[in-house]
């Protein structure tokens, strides 16, 4: 089995080295090409993968070629690799918002698979969700599903709507998450705790947070309201919050980040 990444960022080296790492496949059966000859050459040097120069050489004798770039430049790709790939080959698109009717156009392709990664890949805990075209290859869908399984969890789903709704949810997430806990950090140092002693705390408090619930049999309003003494100071930031509708912008938040996946798929 042969792999080629066209698209050498961040994504594409969690992918990379989750393969790599877990014996998936040996280095020698991977190839990747980029815009930027610069992160080939990293790829080339840190995982001793092949690097190649331009699009049409590294889909050459591949069975499996994801396609990892930025989705304004799915077209410019379609215009280059159209109708080059063959029928034994399968496509697997990490793309946000990019739906598998747009990519079996582009490409004149029908054996694709989609996956929506997250950036925790990059420490092998990503969450992915995928599925899958009926004309896709058995053996490539198991090789996909043990080369997620070397970067975190993964979830099957047989209808592709699910896929955009997940991105805004689990794939966006990260984000979410980081900017909720750059407000805790601030609003730490605000109360007058020293920078580095704010940060240590809260990055703790989220990760035991996260195991408590991981571990736990409670659901997350219990665990909440364990925390919340009547008349403690956790019900008086927690009346803040809800007074100030934090459900609902949070929900409005998820809400537009869906929209506007749906509206990247449609412009392509």
């Amino acid at each position: 089995m042969k792999i080629s990444f066209i698209g050498s960022g961040k994504m594409a080296e969690a992918l990379i080295s989750g393969i790599t790492e877990s014996n998936t496949l040996s280095p020698n059966s991977i190839n990747c090409t980029d815009k930027d000859d610069k992160k080939t050459i990293y790829m080339n040097e840190k995982y001793n993968i092949n690097k190649f120069t331009n699009n049409l050489d590294v889909i050459q004798n591949a069975d499996i070629i994801f396609i990892c770039i930025k989705p304004q430049d799915i077209k410019t790709l379609s215009n280059e690799l159209k109708n080059q790939f063959k029928n034994n080959q399968t496509i697997v698109s990490i793309l946000a918002g990019t739906q598998i009717q747009t990519l079996s156009k582009l490409f004149n392709h029908n054996s694709i698979i989609r996956i929506m990664p997250n950036t925790p890949a990059q420490i092998k805990k990503s969450v992915s969700v995928w599925t899958h075209t009926k004309e896709t290859d058995s053996t490539h869908i198991k090789q996909i599903k043990s080369i997620l399984a070397s970067i975190g969890s993964d979830f099957y789903v047989e209808k592709e709507e699910l896929i955009d709704m997940a991105t805004a949810l689990s794939a966006s997430g990260p984000a979410y998450l980081f900017l909720f806990i750059e407000s805790l950090i601030e609003a730490g140092k605000n109360i007058g705790l020293p920078g580095n002693l704010s940060k240590d705390l809260t990055t703790k408090m989220i990760d035991g947070s996260i195991n408590l619930l991981s571990f736990s049999e409670e659901t997350p309003r219990i665990l909440r309201e364990n925390v919340t003494s009547p008349g403690g100071t956790t019900e008086a930031a927690l009346k803040v919050l809800i007074k100030n509708n934090f459900n609902k912008i949070i929900i409005k938040a998820i809400k537009a980040a869906h929209e506007r996946g749906l509206e990247l798929g449609e412009s392509q």
